[in-house]
């Protein structure tokens, strides 16, 4: 079990990013095309899913991370960027509680309004979700936790991976195979200027939308060159996709 348990806590953030990105790039490939997706109850049934996914596994990650970062002796490390990852988080659950809004009223049988207005609740409710969601995922932990079972810990924490790891890759499959790199497949790529453009563009989607996701992660790895390297190498691998879909139109 203790060969088990370091394994896992070594490999973790690996599997978590390597994990979203394979998963996130095979439903492109599985579904290349969905008609009419963002305006089908679909999406925002997938979007209300992906919300109590990433909900309840921000919830269970909490204490098992804690407890390890304190058994460490650090149990808050500081990040240097971490108000951007704050704001980014906030602004990215915003998006989703908007488009996960329809899905929830028609589980408790509320009528939309006419012509696609927003009520002032609604709002509220986005603002308040998305704080409250930010607020599960960047909680600090207790300097000295009382002990607990790390048996219990270590499945607690594997459940809480399997949902985030689910979660964030819904999201990813959206943001980036639905929205990002289809609109790049449009965009003509005439040079070595446009290719550069396109770079910058999806670095800073990149930044903005991938890491506030992953704090639960990144505070325990950001400080390390293998993790930089690895998500370096998926952004190349995101970029080298979009920049073929582009040149292939």
């Amino acid at each position: 079990m203790t060969l088990r348990w370091n394994d896992i806590q070594q490999n973790r953030p690996a599997i978590f990013d390597w994990t979203v990105f394979l998963f996130s790039m095979s439903m492109g490939f599985v579904f290349p095309s969905l008609g009419g997706f963002y305006d089908s109850p679909v999406f925002s049934r997938w979007m209300l899913v992906t919300l109590l996914l990433y909900t309840a596994g921000s919830w269970l990650k909490h204490r098992p991370l804690y407890y390890r970062l304190a058994k460490a002796g650090n149990p808050n490390p500081p990040l240097p960027f971490l108000l951007f990852l704050l704001i980014g988080h906030w602004v990215i659950f915003v998006m989703v509680f908007i488009f996960a809004e329809q899905a929830f009223k028609d589980i408790i049988g509320l009528k939309p309004l006419p012509d696609g207005a927003t009520s002032g609740y609604s709002v509220f409710a986005w603002i308040l979700g998305a704080g409250f969601i930010t607020w599960l995922a960047f909680r600090p932990g207790r300097k000295n936790p009382k002990p607990l079972n790390e048996t219990h810990l270590l499945a607690r924490e594997l459940i809480a991976d399997v949902l985030l790891i689910s979660a964030v890759a819904m999201l990813s499959y959206v943001f980036w195979e639905k929205s990002l790199l289809e609109m790049m497949a449009r965009m003509p790529v005439n040079g070595l200027g446009d290719l550069l453009i396109l770079f910058v563009f999806l670095a800073i989607c990149f930044v903005l939308f991938y890491l506030p996701l992953r704090y639960q992660y990144l505070i325990e790895d950001h400080f390390s060159r293998q993790a930089w390297k690895r998500l370096m190498l998926i952004f190349i691998l995101i970029l080298l996709r979009g920049a073929f879909e582009a040149l292939r139109r």
